[in-house]
C-alpha cells in the first residue's frame, strides 16, 4: 500500500500507537530541533546501508552524511540497524554495494554521491526488494526510469549560495572573486551561477564594484574529485595570488579553501570563504579557534530528510519520490517571517545558513540578507528570475558561444532547467 506525503503526515499528526511514524511528524513540527528518541517497545526493525565518496574526517560533505545517519540511528531507538562504507569511489561503488548486498539482508541503500547513480540504476534492477536512496541524482534521469524502489533525495543550496554571494560582492575589496569547483556538473554550475547572481546583487545595493558593473568572477578549472584538499588549496592559492581574489566559495569536501582565507587573514592580506555543508565555522570554535576569514555559508542538515524517508519505509508506506529541500522545508513555518525575527545564521530545517558575519558584514546588508532569506522560503523571491545573460559551456567550463540572454526579463527558472543547467553567467570568467 502506498500513501502521499500529505496522507503520510496526516498519519503521523495521528500519532499511530508504537509505530515510528510519530517521529517523521515530530521532526517535522521540531524543525531544526529533533524530538527525543521514542520510548515505545522495538517490535520491528529495518536495515539500511550507506555509502560515502569521501571519508567521515572531511569536516565537509561527508561529515554532515555521517552525523545525520548517527543522528537518525539515535532517533529511531533500536529501529534502525546502520551500516556504512567510507572512501568508496564512483569506479567502485557497484562492486562495493553488491558485495555488502549479497552477504547481508538490507532494506535500503543511501548512495550520497552523485557519481554512484551509475551502480544505483544496474543494483537496483537485480535487487528488487531493496529501496536505493540517490543524494543528488536527478530525478528524470533515464537510468532511474521505470525503477519503482529508485528514489532521489537532496538538500539544495542555490538559494544560500545567492545569500553568500550577496555578502561577498558587498564586502569585496578588489572587486574580484572567485570559486574552486569539484566538477562543472549542472548541480555546481547552478550553486556558482547563483554565487555570481548574489554577487551582482550586494555590489548593487552597496554601490561597491561600479554597483557590480566591474566585478568579475573567476572559477577555476574543475578538481575532477570531491576530496581534494591539496590541489583545492593550490586552486584557492592561485586565484588569490594571480588575480587578487579576495572571497572563496568552493565545492569541495574539506575544510582546504577556508583553511587557505585564514592563513592569508593571518598575514595581513584580507580574504574571505565560507562553510560548506557543514558548520566550518562551528567546528573550528569547538578547537578553539574563531575564524576571521568566515562570512557565512552554506549547511544541510540530513537528518529530518533521512527520517522521513525512512519513516515512511518503517511504516509500510514506501514511494518512488523526489525530496528536493530548500529554503523553509522541515521547519515548524514555511511561509516568510519578519526580517528582524529571521533565524537566517542559525540552524533551521534541512538547509540554512552559517553564522553570519556581522563584524564584516555591512547592517544594511545583513537585513536584506535575513529579508531574501524569509521570501525564499515562500519562493517570492527566486534567483534565477531574468534578465540573466550567460554562455555555454563544456564539461570543463570553457566558453562555447558568446554571452547572450539565458532567461528572458520576467522569466523564472523552472526544477528542470536548473537540474540541467550548462551555462555561465556573464560575470564568469572561466577557466583560469
Amino acid at each position: 500500500m502506498q500513501a502521499s506525503r500529505r496522507d503520510f503526515l496526516k498519519l503521523s499528526g495521528a500519532g499511530a500507537l508504537g509505530l515510528v511514524v510519530g517521529l517523521a511528524g515530530g521532526y517535522m513540527a521540531w524543525g531544526a530541533r529533533p524530538p527525543p528518541p521514542l520510548q515505545v517497545p522495538v517490535e520491528k526493525k529495518i536495515k539500511a546501508l550507506w555509502i560515502y565518496v569521501g571519508p567521515i574526517a572531511d569536516v565537509g560533505w561527508t561529515a554532515a552524511h555521517h552525523e545525520a545517519k548517527e543522528s537518525t540511528v539515535r532517533l529511531f531507538g533500536g529501529r534502525l540497524e546502520a551500516k556504512h562504507v567510507e572512501k568508496v569511489s564512483e569506479g567502485e561503488a557497484k562492486k562495493v554495494i553488491e558485495t555488502e548486498l549479497t552477504r547481508e539482508r538490507y532494506d535500503a541503500v543511501f548512495a550520497t554521491s552523485y557519481g554512484f547513480k551509475y551502480a544505483v540504476s544496474e543494483l537496483a534492477r537485480d535487487f528488487k526488494d531493496v529501496k536505493f536512496y540517490h543524494c543528488s541524482g536527478e530525478w528524470e534521469w533515464e537510468g532511474f526510469k521505470g525503477l519503482p524502489n529508485v528514489s532521489t533525495y537532496f538538500a539544495e543550496f542555490y538559494q544560500l549560495y545567492f545569500l553568500n554571494g550577496v555578502a561577498a560582492g558587498a564586502v569585496t575589496k578588489t572587486c574580484k572573486i572567485g570559486y574552486v569547483p569539484a566538477f562543472l556538473i549542472p548541480e555546481v554550475v547552478r550553486h556558482i551561477n547563483a554565487y555570481a547572481l548574489g554577487a551582482v546583487y550586494g555590489a548593487k545595493i552597496t554601490g561597491n564594484c561600479g554597483a557590480g558593473e566591474k566585478l568579475e568572477v573567476y572559477v577555476k578549472s574543475p578538481l575532477l574529485a570531491w576530496f581534494a584538499p591539496d590541489k583545492a588549496k593550490a586552486d584557492a592559492m592561485y586565484l588569490v595570488d594571480k588575480y587578487d581574489v579576495d572571497v572563496l566559495a568552493f565545492t569541495e569536501d574539506t575544510t582546504a579553501v577556508l583553511d587557505v582565507a585564514e592563513e592569508y587573514m593571518k598575514k595581513g592580506k584580507r580574504v574571505y570563504s565560507f562553510s560548506h555543508y557543514n558548520d566550518m565555522f562551528a567546528y573550528y570554535k569547538r578547537k578553539g579557534i574563531t575564524l576571521e576569514s568566515h562570512l557565512t555559508g552554506q549547511i544541510a542538515n540530513w537528518t529530518p530528510i533521512l527520517v522521513y524517508l525512512l519513516s515512511k519505509l518503517y511504516m509500510g508506506f514506501y514511494e518512488k519520490e523526489d525530496v528536493w529541500a530548500r529554503l523553509g522545508d522541515f521547519t515548524p513555518v514555511r511561509w516568510a517571517g519578519k526580517p528582524e525575527e529571521s533565524l537566517a545564521g542559525k540552524p533551521e530545517g534541512s538547509v540554512y545558513l552559517a553564522e553570519l558575519n556581522t563584524k564584516v558584514i555591512p547592517p544594511p546588508v545583513i537585513a536584506e540578507i535575513k529579508r531574501l532569506y524569509e521570501e525564499m522560503k515562500e519562493l517570492l523571491y527566486e534567483p534565477f528570475t531574468g534578465p540573466i545573460k550567460g554562455y555555454k559551456i563544456d564539461e570543463n567550463g570553457r566558453p562555447q558561444e558568446d554571452v547572450r540572454v539565458k532567461v528572458r526579463e520576467g522569466e523564472r527558472v523552472g526544477r528542470d532547467a536548473l537540474w540541467y543547467m550548462d551555462w555561465f553567467h556573464e560575470k564568469i570568467i572561466s577557466p583560469v
